[in-house]
């Protein structure tokens, strides 16, 4: 991990992050060699973090055992996705450039926040599962989406157009940027990712269309 300036606490941790990065590689390397696939996997900046960490730190999700889940954590999606909608026509939105993500706990900077790059004034909630709707859509304008991003195919993909197993629960926002068809004859979304330009083709990749693949229709504006 040292491409990704890795350093950790002590000697333990290293050992622990080490044998994490070792049957990650494994897998990857199983997984490649695992004949016809229509996506391949690579090591990233995520390689020496478990499935789970990856889970909790960057999807947004964290696993949690319903039977000791108190009703306060169960969060309503469409008043925060609506709070969110609301703020973005009033306010507007920087640029990735003006206000990098970063991996931490704190305050945001509101400074930053006021240089707004865009603004809306409507949005248009696609119906759910209809990606013949979504397809007009992206022809004239991104078009945002959430889908399942905690598989561990997905925590590794590297390219091609990804159709591996994915769960059901909308854990990983992001936006549809294009479409296409592969050579293979895969009809595919283009869709940007917010992990960086080390995961996937530089923060992007293709995942199959039309088959509700990782629930990628059930939730697009």
């Amino acid at each position: 991990m040292a491409d990704y300036s890795r350093k950790y606490e002590s000697k333990l941790e290293n050992e622990k992050r080490l044998n994490i990065f070792r049957e990650n590689l494994e897998y990857i390397k199983s997984f490649n060699s695992g004949g016809n696939r229509s996506f391949k996997l690579g090591l990233n900046e995520f390689a020496d973090m478990t499935q789970d960490e990856f889970i909790a730190t960057h999807t947004g999700y964290k696993m949690q055992d319903n039977s000791t889940m108190s009703k306060s954590t169960s969060f309503s999606e469409t008043k925060v996705d609506g709070c969110f909608r609301i703020h973005y026509q009033n306010h507007g939105i920087t640029t990735e450039e003006r206000y990098t993500y970063q991996e931490m706990q704190g305050t945001c900077d509101t400074g930053k926040q006021k240089n707004k790059a865009a603004t809306s004034t409507n949005y248009e909630t696609l119906p759910a599962t209809d990606e013949e709707a979504m397809l007009q859509a992206v022809t004239n304008q991104p078009v945002s989406v959430a889908i399942d991003g905690s598989g561990l195919a997905f925590q590794f993909f590297q390219g091609g157009v990804f159709n591996g197993d994915c769960g059901n629960s909308l854990t990983h926002p992001v936006t549809i940027v294009g479409c296409g068809t592969s050579e293979e004859g895969l009809n595919y979304w283009l869709v940007k990712s917010s992990w960086g330009e080390t995961w996937g083709e530089k923060g992007y990749f293709w995942i199959e269309r039309g088959v509700n693949k990782c629930c990628i229709a059930m939730k697009a504006s």
